[in-house]
């Protein structure tokens, strides 16, 4: 009997532990607005020289961040595909060697459920949904976020870069913070409206 109330008490105690929840963006600084990086003078690359002029229009600097999340292209293989949209976003690879060639090996593995929380999994949908704007929406040069915390506000481009380096050996804390940080950005242009009808019909402008 003393056994089975000690043992009661220990899941009691058990369930009324509290969680701790990990802040995967605490010291990340997101941009106000992200915009092309040649369109923020101070912001280029150290040698690059500081226009002092603005920018020409065509540099598209008026262009608003366009994203979608992993669940927009789990659930559109047909832009994936290139069916619509008039661009074909496959092969994409994640890391060294993680290729998915066709719309349905992206699906698949946007419907893989991250076991346990697995870092690597968690990083891995946001890695592809980033990879799969970049290439649809053409963002890659946006600044977006500082996780580094050396001042400078990173490329979409960068962001993805360091997300390939985490994915393929990054501890698992690093893999979920580049992972919220992608997150942030796949919902940070997702109602930004798009030039093409993704119901499978239609096309780029």
């Amino acid at each position: 009997m003393r056994a089975l109330l000690f043992a009661s008490a220990l899941a009691l105690f058990a369930a009324c532990e509290p969680t701790v929840q990990i802040d995967y963006l605490e010291g990340v600084t997101f941009a106000l607005e992200p915009t092309p990086r040649a369109c923020v003078p101070g912001l280029q690359a150290a040698t690059e020289t500081v226009p002092s002029t603005p920018p020409p229009e065509d540099e598209g600097c008026d262009v608003p961040l366009v994203t979608r999340t992993q669940g927009f292209w789990k659930n559109h293989p047909c832009v994936v595909d290139g069916e619509v949209g008039g661009v074909v976003l496959v092969p994409v690879t994640l890391g060294a060697g993680l290729t998915f060639g066709s719309a349905a090996e992206v699906s698949a593995y946007l419907e893989t459920p991250s076991k346990g929380g697995n870092g690597q999994i968690i990083l891995g949908h946001q890695l592809l949904a980033a990879k799969l704007d970049v290439a649809a929406f053409d963002i890659g040069r946006y600044v977006f976020a500082d996780v580094d915390g050396d001042g400078a506000l990173e490329t979409v481009d960068e962001l993805i870069a360091l997300g390939d380096e985490a994915f393929d050996s990054g501890s698992d804390y690093d893999q979920k913070r580049l992972g919220a940080v992608l997150d942030h950005l796949n919902n940070a242009g997702d109602a930004a409206s798009l030039t093409f009808d993704p119901a499978c019909g239609g096309a780029f402008d």
